[in-house]
C-alpha cells in the first residue's frame, strides 16, 4: 500500500503532504467550530437564534482582509514571497488567540444603544473571520512556491477544517436532540355546558446535555490551530520541506545568471553555470511561460541537480525538440524530465478558459460554501431528524475524501471540469426546490425522499469539491497571480452566496421551518 501511494505521489514527499494538510486546517477550523457550536451558543447568548445572521454579516465585513492582501500584492510585488509567508503565519496566530479568548469570554455581554449584545463573542468572531477569509488568498499564494503536486493537499486540509470541528462537536453532543413524548390534562367544555378532562399528547424536542463545555471545545480548537502554526514553521524552515519549494514562481521569467555570478541560486533564478555550457545557456535565456520551473538547485556536496521530478546523478544534456520544448534529461535516459518551457503541456490559458475557471470557483463557493448551508435545514429536516444529522456529518467527510482522491487522479481538462460542475449544480437546484417546498417537500411521506436528499448532498459535495481542486490545480500552473485571483474568486462567491441566503431566509422568509419532532 505504501509503495502504491509513493508511486502515485511521484517525487513528492508524503510527510510534506501531511504538513500541508495540517497547516491548511487553520484556514476555516475556528469559524467552522463556531457554526458547530451554534446549538449550544444560541441557548445562552442574548441574540438567540438571530446569532447566525450576525455571524454571516460580520464574516462578510472581514473580507477587508483578503482585499487588502490583493491590493498590496499587486502594488508591491517585490514583497513576495515574504508577504504571503508573514501574512499566513500572522492570521494563524490571530485565529489561535481569538479561539482561545472565545473559550473564556463568549458569554460576556454589554449594552449598545440600550440593547444587550454579546459584544465579546461578536468581536472575536470578526477576528476569526478575518483570518479565515484572508487565508483564501494568502494560503493560495504561499502554495505557488510549492510544487504543483501539493495543491490537492491544501484542499484536503481545508476539508478537514470543517470535518474536525464537526466530529468534535458530534462527540460533545452539540445540537443533538431527543424527541420527548408528553401528555397533559386540559378541561374541555361542550356546547351544552358539560365539562370533562381531556388528555392531550405532545412531542417536543429536548437538547442533549453536552459531554463537555463550550470552553473546552474552543480550547481544543485553539490547540489544533497551534499545530497548524507548527506545521507552517516546519514547511518554511526545515530543509526537508524547503527542498520541495520552487526556486522561481511560475509567473516570472526564467533567468539564467551570467557565468561569473554567485554559486548559489537566487530567488527567481537558477544557476546552471556548473552544469550547462554557455552555448546551451543561450537556449534557456529569455524562456517565459506559465510554468517555467518547479525547482532546480545545485547540491554543492555531490554536484547533483535536484529538480521537481528526479535527482539525476549525472551531467545533463539540453535537447531542443522540433516542437520547441526544452527538456533537461539525464544521460541515463530517465523518463522523468523537467519542462522548462513546454508550450503544449503547460501552455498559457486563453482569456475564455481563465475566466471560465474563475467563474466556476465563484459559482461553487457561492452555492456550496455559503448559500446551500444557509438552507440546509430546510432540505433534509422535513424528512426526519436522523437525515439532518447524517447530512451534516457525511458532507463534512465527503469534502476531504474528494480532495484526497484528487491526489491520485487530477482532471485538468476544462471540459471535464465544466461537466462535473454542471452535474453538481443540478443537484443543488433540486435541493433548492426541496427547501422552497418545506415543510412538505417531494416524497416527504416516504423514506425514499430522505435517502435521495442525503445522497444528493454527498454527491454534490464530492463533485463540486473535486471540481474546485481541479480548477486550482490548473491555475497553479499559471503562477502566483492566478492563485491569488482564485482566492479572490473564492471569497467573492462566498460573499454573494451569504448575502443571497441572508436576504431570502431572513428578509423574504421564503423557506418554512419543519418541526424537529
Amino acid at each position: 500500500m505504501n509503495n502504491f501511494i509513493q508511486r502515485q505521489l511521484g517525487s513528492t514527499k508524503i510527510l510534506v503532504h501531511i504538513l500541508i494538510c495540517i497547516f491548511a486546517i487553520a484556514s476555516w477550523a475556528d469559524l467552522n467550530g463556531m457554526w458547530a457550536e451554534l446549538p449550544l451558543l444560541v441557548m445562552k447568548v442574548k441574540e438567540g437564534w438571530n446569532l447566525p445572521s450576525y455571524i454571516i454579516i460580520i464574516s462578510q465585513v472581514a473580507n477587508i482582509g483578503p482585499l487588502i492582501f490583493v491590493v498590496v500584492s499587486f502594488l508591491q510585488p517585490q514583497l513576495k514571497p515574504r508577504l504571503e509567508k508573514i501574512t499566513s503565519f500572522v492570521i494563524i496566530l490571530i485565529s489561535m488567540v481569538a479561539s482561545f479568548l472565545t473559550a473564556f469570554f463568549w458569554e460576556q455581554s454589554s449594552y449598545i444603544g440600550g440593547v444587550e449584545h454579546s459584544v465579546a463573542l461578536l468581536t472575536l468572531n470578526f477576528f476569526l473571520a478575518l483570518g479565515d477569509c484572508t487565508s483564501s488568498v494568502s494560503f493560495y499564494a504561499f502554495m505557488s512556491h510549492m510544487k504543483p503536486e501539493y495543491m490537492a493537499s491544501l484542499f484536503i486540509g481545508e476539508g478537514l477544517s470543517g470535518m474536525l470541528p464537526a466530529l468534535i462537536a458530534l462527540g460533545q453532543g452539540a445540537g443533538q436532540i431527543n424527541c420527548i413524548n408528553s401528555s397533559s390534562q386540559v378541561n374541555e367544555t361542550l356546547p351544552d355546558g358539560t365539562s370533562f378532562i381531556k388528555t392531550v399528547y405532545n412531542v417536543f424536542p429536548q437538547y442533549v446535555e453536552p459531554s463537555f463545555s463550550v470552553r473546552v471545545f474552543f480550547i481544543i480548537l485553539s490547540g489544533i490551530i497551534a499545530l497548524s502554526a507548527v506545521a507552517f514553521l516546519l514547511l518554511n524552515f526545515w530543509s526537508y520541506c524547503k527542498s520541495e519549494m520552487v526556486v522561481a514562481p511560475p509567473d516570472e521569467k526564467y533567468k539564467v545568471p551570467p557565468s561569473s555570478g554567485a554559486n548559489g541560486a537566487d530567488y527567481g533564478s537558477m544557476d546552471t553555470s556548473k552544469l550547462v555550457s554557455d552555448a546551451e545557456k543561450s537556449l534557456l535565456k529569455g524562456q517565459d511561460g506559465p510554468y517555467t520551473a518547479e525547482q532546480s538547485t545545485v547540491d554543492e556536496t555531490n554536484g547533483e541537480l535536484v529538480n521537481g521530478h528526479n535527482h539525476s546523478p549525472s551531467l545533463l544534456d539540453v535537447n531542443q525538440s522540433n516542437s520547441g520544448n526544452q527538456l533537461i534529461k539525464s544521460e541515463q535516459g530517465s523518463s522523468s524530465s523537467l519542462t522548462l518551457s513546454d508550450q503544449h503541456t503547460h501552455s498559457e490559458l486563453s482569456s475564455l478558459s481563465y475566466a471560465s475557471l474563475l467563474g466556476i470557483i465563484v459559482i461553487i463557493n457561492m452555492t456550496v460554501t455559503a448559500f446551500l448551508p444557509s438552507i440546509q435545514i430546510y432540505t433534509v429536516l422535513p424528512y426526519g431528524l436522523e437525515y439532518y444529522h447524517l447530512t451534516t456529518t457525511l458532507t463534512q467527510i465527503a469534502n476531504p475524501v474528494s480532495c484526497f482522491f484528487s491526489l491520485f487522479l487530477m482532471a485538468e481538462n476544462i471540459g471535464i471540469i465544466l461537466v462535473m460542475t454542471a452535474l453538481g449544480e443540478v443537484c443543488v437546484g433540486y435541493l433548492i426546490y426541496v427547501a422552497s417546498t418545506s415543510p412538505e417537500p417531494p416524497l416527504h411521506d416516504v423514506t425514499t425522499g430522505g435517502e435521495l436528499a442525503l445522497a444528493l448532498w454527498i454527491v454534490l459535495t464530492a463533485l463540486l469539491t473535486y471540481s474546485k481542486v481541479c480548477c486550482a490545480s490548473v491555475l497553479r500552473k499559471q503562477g502566483r497571480n492566478a492563485l491569488i485571483f482564485a482566492g479572490a474568486a473564492t471569497q467573492t462567491g462566498a460573499l454573494i452566496g451569504a448575502i443571497v441566503g441572508f436576504v431570502l431566509v431572513n428578509e423574504y422568509h421564503l423557506f418554512a421551518d419543519a418541526p424537529f419532532c
